[in-house]
């Protein structure tokens, strides 16, 4: 099929370009434009992103297509394609409203090249696996059974804010449109939600695994993931923990009368025991119990990591047991757990101020918030690393009972002051 030129007439000028300048193009060749489609008649004028993006040196100018032959684009034959679509319509929709009207409505026009544009035509245009938000979702619900039910509902939300992304800037994301120039405006949209820096790394990092996906079983080319400009940013984040003293002031309060916060709270005092994670101590029962010589242990098949531990069934968490005819607490949901752990640890005066601080909506936020606010489920295995390796713990040992593969992991749940690490090396025997 032949290329079409300009369309040239006495009602009007169709014309295909990049949106960004020719000298700025030229200084960065390889730097990806979008490509508009611009109307001018008797100085009216409109122009059309077509949702497709070209560099400099893939664009001929003189055909107002994606140059085809040796070295193209490797969707440049199916965005010309769609180009030679919309010109076809819109010469059409010009001739039709001066042959029937005599004149051009302007807005009419780009209204229909706009649905034109967004319509069936380009969906057909983009094999349906090309669509990074199509893929990711046939992607996640293969794994559903094979992940757990954090990971599953953190890339589901990722998803959704990639639908949002959609939504707004009214575009179809395909995996050849994945760039640094989205990358800086997915984040842009992230921060304008409200998102705090972790977070927006946390959707970066998802948003990585989809892109690798595809990448590894050949259904997309695209390496822009792997610059290192396209990072998931973070922060050292405001994560508490409770003291040893603390933890016996929560399990000697009385909540019988208050039978969900007595759960929560008895939940929670398991994973402070164990060292899990919150979907591997809520929700334990007998058959996690084995008994090895008189000696009871907490077996355990870690939820994210597929690893097994083994943890004593210690006297603390026996006295836990009792009030459940010595049985583990029943599971609860994680919102009522979390809801009725604050309320607990707000019950036994946890207000001490502590001083936060966290990069959200792009901007440093800093205050002081009373320190039953930052308890969370995963408090509770923070807990239990930090103050084993407080009381000079060996790492190697307490990473048997916690799971951790590697110091490196280990070290980010540490929440401790320079004294405090100086004074667990004293007790390791580091002066012996």
């Amino acid at each position: 099929m032949s290329m079409k030129t300009t369309l040239t007439s006495t009602h009007g000028v169709f014309r295909f370009g990049l949106k960004d300048s020719v000298k700025s193009l030229k200084e960065s060749p390889k730097k990806e434009s979008l490509i508009m489609l611009h109307f001018a008649s008797k100085g009216k004028r409109f122009k059309k992103s077509i949702g497709f993006k070209s560099s400099l040196q893939n664009w001929d100018s003189t055909k107002q297509r994606i140059k085809t032959g040796k070295g193209m684009m490797t969707n440049a034959y199916k965005i010309n394609a769609f180009l030679n679509d919309i010109q076809t319509f819109a010469e059409e929709e010009l001739s039709s409203m001066v042959k029937n009207d005599n004149s051009i409505n302007v807005n009419n026009l780009s209204e229909l090249i706009g649905h034109r544009i967004n319509g069936t035509e380009k969906e057909e245009a983009v094999n349906e696996n090309e669509r990074l938000v199509h893929y990711s979702e046939n992607l996640l619900e293969s794994k559903k059974k094979r992940i757990g039910a954090t990971t599953y509902r953190s890339y589901n939300q990722t998803l959704k804010l990639l639908k949002l992304y959609e939504k707004q800037y009214k575009t179809t994301l395909t995996f050849d449109e994945i760039d640094l120039n989205f990358y800086r405006s997915f984040v842009d949209m992230l921060e304008d939600e409200g998102f705090s820096l972790n977070t927006i790394g946390k959707h970066i990092k998802n948003l990585k695994t989809f892109l690798n996906d595809a990448l590894v079983n050949g259904v997309s080319n695209n390496i822009i993931f792997k610059n290192r400009e396209f990072k998931s940013p973070k922060e050292i984040t405001t994560d508490i923990y409770l003291t040893n003293e603390e933890i016996k002031v929560l399990a000697k309060k009385d909540f019988s009368k208050r039978p969900l916060v007595e759960q929560a709270r008895d939940i929670f005092l398991i994973g402070c025991y164990t060292g899990q994670r919150v979907s591997d101590y809520n929700g334990l029962n007998d058959e996690n119990i084995e008994d090895d010589n008189g000696h009871k242990l907490i077996k355990i098949k870690q939820k994210k990591t597929d690893n097994i531990v083994y943890i004593p069934v210690i006297k603390e968490i026996m006295e836990v047991m009792k009030r459940y005819d010595n049985k583990f607490p029943p599971k609860m949901s994680e919102p009522i757990l979390r809801k009725n752990i604050k309320t607990a640890c707000s019950a036994v005066d946890f207000k001490e101020l502590v001083k936060v601080s966290c990069t959200k909506g792009g901007k440093l936020v800093q205050g002081k918030v009373p320190k039953f606010l930052l308890v969370k489920t995963h408090t509770a295995r923070r807990s239990f690393c930090t103050n084993h390796y407080v009381a000079g713990k060996s790492v190697q040992n307490i990473m048997i009972f916690s799971g951790h593969k590697t110091e490196r992991e280990f070290y980010k749940y540490i929440r401790v002051e320079k004294k405090q690490e100086a004074l667990a090396a004293m007790k390791s025997g580091f002066f012996d």
